[in-house]
């Protein structure tokens, strides 16, 4: 790292190849941190680098230098290890195709389908909902979306996350998939060589069939969308030929289904056990744990946006004063959840401890705010303000009991002791992350409705080392020019823009700390979530499963590394 903390100059190993034969080279870097810091970039919004890395460049065929804009502590910790370098060779072939089948399109019909969809989404003409205004005529636009994208030889969403039980197709979410697809190719053809490849990167041939794209330890097989993935060992992986020959990952969505198949040796392995399912199978004498304090937390997220019902902080406020968070916790996860009054987990350096802790069950309280707010009771015990209820109903991802157990727990307390109506539906995954990465974020639990998310309740992964920028910098507001950052929320504060910008700028962790308990505080009393718990992290094995090279570490979250040491063997 140079003297000003700006350039960070980095060696790969000797020898490493590509799944494919390949060498890994300092180009391959290049190109995939060059797709990360462009302002197309459809990596995951943590790890994109469009406001942080000034360039990247190769000095030879193993040495990468990175500079970067300013000092940025969380560049080594947190953005490299999250970016994974891909085969460029393979990059760059899928987008001469994706090019390709972009000339059997002009760009004057893209855009004027483009226009189309977004007159309708503006002013839609569809049937009456169940409030009796128009819906978006979906119905009639995903057949056009569909054919002028495989017109252009594009493969078409994955409908499986929008497939009902009866097999129908849910076009409220499949509709605006498809949009985005669209936009996208519209993008492609004015942007630069980079920035079209980023942005079109998403849609490649390689996403459902990577073959060759990685050098890890295990290489893709096949993906059975909703049903499972295969892997197979690398040969040539550097550290060694991994000791598990094959790798089967069957989807099962529900956790006590998980748990029972690890009971009965269906599988050998599962990564995440909610309490409950523990607490039945932690006896079997066939099975062994590993547990360890959890990177990552779930939490009642409202949108900040001007018009939606909790953009008033007094109600935000209001609905944390009046139900008992640390009961809740304890009831809804059977004991196994930690209550957090921040994102900065308390197995972290940095985490501020119960200091930010400023909201005790006091329903007094909230029903003061709300009032002060202009609310009165309605007739049926619910606040109204101007015709509007003081309701809503929150998306919680299916098959996850203990967040509904916590939503229907929280909702009981809040209408009962505060005139509150926050409801919950389950949604499937699927629908909730279209919900999340589309602007302007339609409710997933009330899509009829038209109408973005005023609450969700959902989970996020952190790390230990604390960044909160792509969070709840103002700067990574979703928008729809970039609708898939993770301040889905938009959350604005300048000080607390000040104080994220002041933690990612200095190297030395005591002064980091200091800023990460004075930055919780804020946003404590803003309180644009309201966090629920951090949870100990359990995760289920065979007996069967141990490693070559000494024992398994059981208490910690990176108990797998040198996983080609691992065997399954009897």
């Amino acid at each position: 790292i140079s003297p000003d903390g700006t350039v960070f100059t980095v060696r790969l190993r000797e020898g490493m190849v590509f799944h494919d034969g390949t060498p890994v080279t300092a180009a391959d870097v290049v190109l995939t941190y060059e797709l990360a810091k462009s302002p197309n970039c459809r990596f995951s919004p943590a790890a994109c680098l469009t406001a942080f890395l000034a360039s990247v460049r190769a000095v030879d065929d193993l040495t990468v230098e990175f500079t970067l804009n300013s000092p940025l502590a969380s560049f080594p910790t947190t953005f490299m290890p999250s970016i994974f370098v891909e085969n460029s060779a393979i990059i760059r072939a899928a987008y001469d195709e994706y090019a390709a089948g972009r000339q059997s399109v002009t760009k004057a019909e893209v855009q004027a389908l483009s226009d189309k969809v977004a007159a309708e989404v503006e002013n839609p003409t569809g049937p009456a909902g169940e409030d009796g205004a128009p819906t978006v005529a979906w119905d009639t636009l995903v057949p056009e979306m569909e054919a002028l994208l495989q017109k252009a030889g594009q493969a078409l969403p994955d409908r499986t996350p929008f497939t009902a039980e009866d097999g129908s197709i849910d076009n409220t979410g499949y509709g605006p998939a498809l949009e985005t697809q669209v936009g996208t190719l519209l993008q492609t053809f004015d942007a630069s060589d980079i920035d079209a490849l980023a942005a079109a990167y998403p849609y490649l041939s390689f996403q459902y069939n990577p073959v060759g794209l990685g050098a890890g330890p295990f290489k893709f097989v096949s993906y059975k969308p909703g049903e499972s993935i295969e892997m197979e060992a690398n040969e040539d992986y550097f550290l060694g030929r991994p000791q598990l020959s094959r790798m089967f990952f069957p989807i099962i969505k529900d956790d006590l289904a998980g748990g029972q198949a690890l009971v009965a040796g269906q599988v050998d392995w599962k990564y995440s056990l909610e309490g409950g399912t523990y607490e039945q199978i932690k006896d079997d004498p066939n099975l062994q744990f590993v547990e360890y304090p959890e990177f990552g937390y779930f939490a009642l997220y409202f949108n900040q946006r001007e018009g939606r019902l909790f953009a008033d902080r007094n109600l935000r406020q209001a609905v944390a004063y009046c139900f008992d968070k640390p009961a809740t916790v304890e009831a809804a996860t059977e004991g196994s959840g930690v209550p957090i009054w921040s994102e900065i987990p308390p197995a972290s350096w940095a985490f501020p401890g119960d200091a930010v802790n400023t909201y005790p069950f006091d329903p007094a309280k909230g029903i003061a705010l709300i009032e002060q707010s202009g609310w009165t009771r309605g007739a049926d015990g619910i606040y109204e303000k101007d015709g509007r209820k003081l309701s809503t109903v929150a998306g919680v991802r299916a098959g996850r009991p203990d967040r509904s157990r916590y939503m229907q727990l929280l909702g009981d307390q809040v209408r009962d002791n505060c005139g509150i109506d926050i409801s919950y539906k389950e949604v499937d995954f699927g629908a909730l992350l279209n919900m999340l990465t589309t602007y302007p974020h339609i409710n997933a639990a009330a899509p009829e409705t038209g109408e973005p998310f005023d609450a969700y309740f959902g989970g996020f992964v952190s790390g230990p080392d604390p960044d909160p920028f792509s969070l709840y910098h103002s700067s990574e507001c979703s928008t729809e020019e970039r609708p898939d950052t993770n301040n889905y929320i938009c959350y604005r504060n300048p000080e607390v823009d000040r104080l994220i910008d002041a933690g990612l700028g200095t190297y030395d962790q005591a002064e980091r700390a200091e800023i990460y308990r004075e930055y919780a505080a804020i946003q404590a009393e803003d309180l644009p979530v309201i966090y629920a718990w951090s949870e100990i992290q359990r995760e289920g094995m065979r007996r069967t499963i141990h490693k070559t090279d000494g024992p398994i570490a059981l208490d910690t979250p990176y108990y797998f590394a040198r996983i080609e040491k691992f065997t399954n063997k009897q």
